[in-house]
């Protein structure tokens, strides 16, 4: 569910300002940038009716030969794009503020029906009615997602065929700071141009644009956003700069409280509080890795991290989600926040430090996770972006202390850590360094013998022990301390069959018994339902499906499905 919501966010990120780049159109001789190569200035200042700016190639791309040119716009054309993006930019807000209700709904909903689940006095027509009223809104949200893309698609291409196109009359450059350079001498008043790019090496060309609006008067300094980056030693600016428009004062942060939590499954949001916005500015957050402060010059449109003021609770939140990107790195974060109204921009505060938040360690750090000899699905909360693929270390082993299982069973807060301690320094039957999914963009998981991840290497498990206790143990690499390292560990029970057919229940499932091992005055069985978090009620309903001979392919259907 969250991931349909994303699709969203990343649409109203690429399009929430008039100076756009545009996507998904073909050009006449090639494509436009399919993964954002192209970096356009934010900044083109005009000094003597003369224009400089910096295109360049991001470094992942090498080799490329840059070429521009500019592509005027009337005022009747320039009013024609806007209103097609201010179409498409109003519905996506509102469709965006629907399905935020929508899965608000879901949520309620799904408590509800977990929460009778697990409650001995409730009913089996009372749990009937909470799982067919969630079913429903749950297909009605589907729907609504469904209809509501088209919709946005449309509106999205009848925008870029307002974007006119480029000629022959291509100006080469060089990838060097003040590469681009536009001559202004017979304009005056209100202008308005499209920059088109192209970049090739001999074996792909791709194009992009950006719009640009600006007011040219004669003998005078202009730029299209701000005159000067101020060097300052202050961390919050609050000064109003100089403009072709007049003065313009900017937010003030310097009371600002920033933030960091963990968003869903393994996504990270930044809160900021304490700030009152200006009416149409648009704020962005910019994540370093020191407190200096950044040049707008030098911060790459494509980690811009755009800002939404929540009006409900007076906080800035981070809309997409580029910032589990920054999270995951093996880093100092830093919080910097550019403002922008119309062509105007100022670095509004920065050198934040960020906080960062505690990984979950023990059951709560897996979601809809299963092992069996047909297949495997191990899903982590750990906070992750899908450009940052990942090794796992996965360790599954006996668990041969009773007394750690004792204290487990009896709701021992050290009993789950002494677990952890135990699953490290243990042998185990099963110890291998893997790829987690590649650019998965939902969680650093691992799947193998189903869907798309069927070629991935299924876990053997030689020597399981039928009803005997077992622990599974995830470390993430650090990649050559590129990324920050989380560990995890649970337990699970074994269930071995004649037949060869074996597999784990783990601890939360409604599968997971423990034995008569001790007297003890808590209850022998976890209550149907799950742990917070662990999200393995519909898997385990599938796994005892697959016990009796249907495919575990359902089981990851459902999972992917339901999102428990």
């Amino acid at each position: 569910m969250k991931r349909k919501v994303l699709i969203f966010t990343i649409i109203l990120t690429s399009i929430s300002l008039l100076f756009f780049s545009g996507k998904k159109v073909q050009a006449v001789t090639g494509e436009l940038d399919p993964k954002n190569y192209i970096l356009f200035p934010i900044t083109i200042f005009v000094n003597n009716k003369v224009a400089t700016a910096t295109v360049s190639v991001s470094s992942i791309a090498s080799g490329y030969n840059i070429s521009y040119q500019k592509i005027d716009l009337t005022n009747e054309k320039f009013d024609s794009i806007k209103e097609k993006f201010n179409k498409e930019d109003s519905y996506i807000e509102t469709v965006n503020k629907n399905l935020k209700e929508k899965e608000t709904n879901l949520d309620t909903l799904k408590k509800k029906y977990e929460d009778l689940q697990q409650d001995d006095t409730a009913t089996e027509k009372e749990i009937s009615t909470a799982k067919t009223n969630y079913e429903n809104a749950y297909k009605e949200y589907t729907e609504y997602y469904d209809s509501s893309k088209k919709e946005i698609e449309k509106l999205h291409t009848e925008y870029l065929e307002q974007i006119p196109n480029y000629t022959n009359s291509w100006k080469k450059t060089t990838n060097t700071s003040s590469n681009i350079e536009l001559d202004f001498s017979n304009y005056s008043g209100m202008i308005h141009f499209i920059l088109w790019v192209k970049i090739d090496n001999g074996t792909n060309t791709y194009y992009n644009f950006r719009c640009y609006s600006t007011e040219i008067k004669q003998e005078t300094k202009e730029d299209t956003k701000q005159t000067k980056d101020e060097d300052t030693t202050t961390k919050t600016t609050t000064e109003k700069s100089e403009t072709t428009t007049g003065k313009e004062e900017w937010t003030d942060f310097s009371k600002a409280k920033y933030d960091l939590k963990k968003d869903g499954i393994s996504k990270a949001i930044l809160e900021i509080s304490n700030v009152t916005p200006k009416e149409n500015h648009n704020y962005y957050l910019y994540i370093t890795s020191n407190s200096s402060k950044t040049s707008i010059n030098d911060i790459d449109e494509n980690n811009k991290i755009l800002l939404t003021y929540d009006k409900e609770s007076k906080t800035f939140k981070s809309l997409d989600y580029k910032l589990s990107k920054y999270v995951e790195l093996n880093q100092d974060l830093y919080a910097t926040v550019l403002e922008e109204k119309g062509y105007l921009s100022n670095i509004s505060t920065y050198g934040n430090k960020l906080e960062r938040y505690s990984e979950s360690k023990y059951n709560d750090a897996f979601y809809a996770t299963f092992i069996t000899s047909k297949s495997d699905q191990i899903v982590t909360n750990f906070t992750h972006e899908k450009s940052n693929n990942r090794k796992m270390q996965i360790k599954v082993g006996k668990i041969t202390d009773i007394d750690i299982l004792k204290k487990i069973k009896n709701k021992d807060t050290t009993g789950l850590s002494s677990l952890m301690t135990f699953a490290k320094s243990n042998t185990g039957l099963f110890d291998q360094t893997l790829d987690a999914d590649k650019d998965d963009s939902y969680a650093i998981e691992y799947n193998a013998g189903t869907g798309k991840s069927k070629d991935n290497k299924l876990i053997d498990l030689k020597g399981l022990q039928n009803e005997e206790y077992y622990y599974l143990y995830v470390k993430t690499s650090d990649e050559n301390k590129k990324y920050i390292s989380n560990e995890a560990v649970t337990l699970a029970k074994a269930g071995v069959y004649e037949n060869g057919t074996w597999y784990l229940f783990f601890y939360g499932s409604s599968d997971f018994k423990w034995s008569e091992f001790e007297t003890t005055t808590v209850d022998n069985t976890t209550k149907p339902g799950k742990l917070p978090q662990t999200g393995v009620e519909y898997v385990m309903y599938c796994i005892v499906i697959f016990v009796t001979a249907v495919s575990g392919f359902i089981a990851y259907k459902k999972y992917k499905k339901y999102k428990f």
